[in-house]
């Protein structure tokens, strides 16, 4: 659950890069109450996303590393196969995601005040 709280904290760094570097933020109090939810829903958004690119250059690096050994005999190429796609998928989700929330971005953006 602190990873959904973790992906919160990273959004809020990069919508506001200044706050990040100790500068003053209009955006500190809503961070505040942003901080309160988070902690209220135990995850944080931008920990959430980072548990899925490290496990998608896990599942990238796991694929290699079976592709090595298939290439020393050390295992059957079904394996390497395998260790391929879910490589493959994991990417693909990944990608899907971040076009995901690039559209919710530019929809915001185009929102009228």
């Amino acid at each position: 659950m602190t990873s959904f709280t973790s992906a919160i904290s990273a959004y809020r760094t990069a919508a506001d890069p200044m706050a990040a570097l100790g500068g003053s933020s209009s955006a500190t109090s809503l961070r505040a109450e942003g901080d309160d939810l988070a902690a209220a829903t135990g995850t944080d958004f931008s920990a959430m996303l980072k548990d899925a690119a490290k496990s998608a250059i896990s599942q990238s690096q796991q694929a290699e590393q079976t592709s090595l050994a298939a290439v020393a005999g050390k295992t059957d190429i079904r394996e390497v196969v395998s260790a391929v796609a879910n490589a493959e998928l994991t990417l693909n989700t990944v990608v899907n995601i971040r076009d995901k929330v690039i559209s919710a971005y530019k929809e915001i953006l185009a929102m009228s005040i």
